[in-house]
C-alpha cells in the first residue's frame, strides 16, 4: 500500500514545483501562496488556526507569517478581547494577488481531477477526509 501514499507525496511535489516557479516573482515560493489563499478566504484568523488549516507546526507557520507581513501580504493585529492572541488579515497586497492564486489553485485542482468522474471525485473526497495526518 505504500503505492498510495508515494502517489499522493509524487502529486504533492509536482505541484508544489509548479507553484514554486509560477510564484517565485512575488516572493511566494515554497508553498507561500497557501497562507495568503488561507487569511483572504478566512480574514481574522489567529495564528494557531491558520497553522492548523494548514496543517503546519505552530513555529513554522509563525515564522512564515511573520516573513508574509515583512513582504507586505499579511497584517497581524492583537486580538481586541484577548492581547496574547494576533489575529491575521490580508493587506491590499494580498488581496490584490488572490484572485491571480484562487485561479492557479482551481486550474490544479480540475486538471487533476479531470481523469475522474463527478462520483469518483466524491469517493476520493470521502476516502481522503478519512486519512488524519
Amino acid at each position: 500500500m505504500f503505492h498510495i501514499i508515494r502517489t499522493i507525496g509524487a502529486i504533492t511535489r509536482t505541484i508544489q514545483m509548479d507553484s514554486n516557479k509560477n510564484f517565485k516573482a512575488a516572493g511566494l515560493n515554497n508553498n507561500l501562496f497557501i497562507y495568503i489563499i488561507r487569511v483572504c478566504e478566512n480574514p481574522g484568523m489567529f495564528l494557531a488556526e491558520l497553522a492548523d488549516s494548514i496543517q503546519i507546526d505552530r513555529t513554522t507557520s509563525f515564522r512564515t507569517v511573520q516573513k508574509l507581513a515583512q513582504q507586505g501580504y499579511l497584517d497581524l493585529q492583537k486580538d481586541s478581547k484577548n492581547q496574547k492572541i494576533k489575529r491575521i488579515y490580508p493587506t491590499q497586497k494580498a488581496r490584490a494577488i488572490y484572485p491571480q492564486l484562487h485561479t492557479y489553485e482551481k486550474e490544479q485542482s480540475d486538471k487533476l481531477l479531470a481523469p475522474l468522474s463527478q462520483k469518483e471525485q466524491e469517493q476520493l473526497a470521502y476516502l481522503l477526509n478519512k486519512l488524519h495526518y
